[in-house]
């Protein structure tokens, strides 16, 4: 063991994990890291791309887009199961809706519209969890079946003529 290790053993409290608290959020702070949460839980199903995260004390709103082949899939496996969570929570107001914008310099303007979902509740951290519950089974699981190995290459010819020890092909 080396001097610095013994040091930082000796200075270290054996209670420090019991006694860790973690830092005090300001209730400004907590909504934004609960909306960072329910976008990014949103993105995660691969219909949704964050354009805007904000939020305020016990309310978030996240603002983005879905291309337009899939909104009929994710009305159904997102949007649907968040109004009904919605609905069931008396504690919970929120909208899900889509806010239409003007685009373009000052020649050209056209209308573009980007999905909103944005909710407020008294307990913002029961209800997010509640949404973002509510749409998991619309997020995509990948199984892994095979993966590669990592590390060096077997020779090729099988470790006899070489030298080191492998795996060699069964003759």
């Amino acid at each position: 063991m080396t001097s610095l290790e013994t040091e930082f053993l000796a200075a270290r409290d054996e209670s420090d994990l019991d006694t860790y608290e973690p830092p005090e959020l300001s209730p400004e702070e907590y909504a934004q890291h609960t909306a960072n949460m329910v976008a990014n839980a949103l993105e995660a199903t691969k219909m949704f791309e964050v354009v805007e995260v904000k939020s305020g004390i016990g309310q978030v709103h996240v603002l983005g887009r879905v291309k337009r082949e899939r909104e009929r899939v994710f009305t159904q496996k997102v949007v649907h199961p968040v109004l009904v969570v919605m609905e069931a929570d008396r504690d919970c107001n929120g909208f899900i809706g889509k806010q239409f914008l003007m685009k373009g310099g000052k020649a050209f303007h056209h209308m573009k519209y980007a999905w909103v979902f944005s909710f407020a509740s008294n307990d913002l951290r029961g209800a997010a969890s509640k949404v973002c519950r509510a749409f998991e089974p619309a997020v995509p699981r990948v199984e892994v079946v095979e993966s590669p190995l990592m590390g060096p290459g077997t020779p090729q010819s099988g470790g006899q003529s070489t030298g080191r020890k492998g795996a060699s092909p069964i003759s």
